[in-house]
C-alpha cells in the first residue's frame, strides 16, 4: 500500500509540474533565401565553397539567420534592419579585446574569446546606406588563425549584387 500510494505521488507530482511549466516557443523558423529577402528586404551572400547552408529567420524580430560549413568550420551570419550598430550576434561570451576592420567602407569590429575549450570569433558591421547589421560568426575548436574578414565580406559583397 505504501509503495502504491508513492508512486502515485511521485506520478501526480510529475503531472503538476509539467503541468504548471511554461512552454516557450521557439522564435526561429525554417526559410528559404527568398523568404528572408522578402522578410527584410535583404539576402545573403553565399562565400564560395559553403556547405550545408541553411536559413532562419525570426519574423517577429525581423532577424535573418544563415548558417553554413565552410572549410570544415560552421558559421553563422545574421542580418537586420537597424538604426545604428547593434549587437546581433546572440553569443554572450567575455570577449577580448575589439579589432576594427572595414567591409565596402562599413567600419566593423572583430571579437574573440574562449569557452568550454572551443575558440569563438565574431565580426559586426553596420551598413548606414541600407540601415542593415550584419554579423558572422564561428565556433571551434582551433580558430585561432581564421580570418573572419573574407567570409564576412563575401557575405556582404555576394548580397549586395544580388539586389
Amino acid at each position: 500500500m505504501k509503495k502504491t500510494f508513492c508512486i502515485l505521488l511521485a506520478l501526480a507530482l510529475c503531472l503538476i509540474g509539467a503541468a504548471s511549466a511554461e512552454t516557450v516557443a521557439n522564435p526561429w523558423v525554417e526559410a528559404t533565401s527568398a523568404d528572408i529577402a522578402e522578410a527584410i528586404g535583404a539576402a545573403f551572400g553565399i562565400p564560395e565553397g559553403a556547405e550545408e547552408i541553411t536559413y532562419a529567420l525570426m519574423p517577429d524580430q525581423g532577424l535573418a539567420e544563415m548558417n553554413f560549413k565552410l572549410d570544415g568550420i560552421a558559421y553563422t551570419a545574421r542580418i537586420q534592419s537597424a538604426e545604428a550598430f547593434t549587437d546581433i550576434a546572440g553569443l554572450y561570451y567575455e570577449w577580448g579585446e575589439g579589432i576594427p576592420f572595414s567591409i565596402a567602407g562599413f567600419e566593423g569590429l572583430e571579437r574573440r574569446a574562449k569557452a568550454d575549450g572551443e575558440d569563438i570569433a565574431l565580426c559586426q558591421w553596420f551598413d548606414s546606406d541600407m540601415g542593415l547589421m550584419y554579423a558572422v560568426s564561428a565556433i571551434g575548436a582551433d580558430l585561432e588563425n581564421v580570418n573572419l574578414a573574407p567570409v564576412a565580406g563575401a557575405i556582404y559583397a555576394q548580397a549586395e549584387e544580388a539586389e
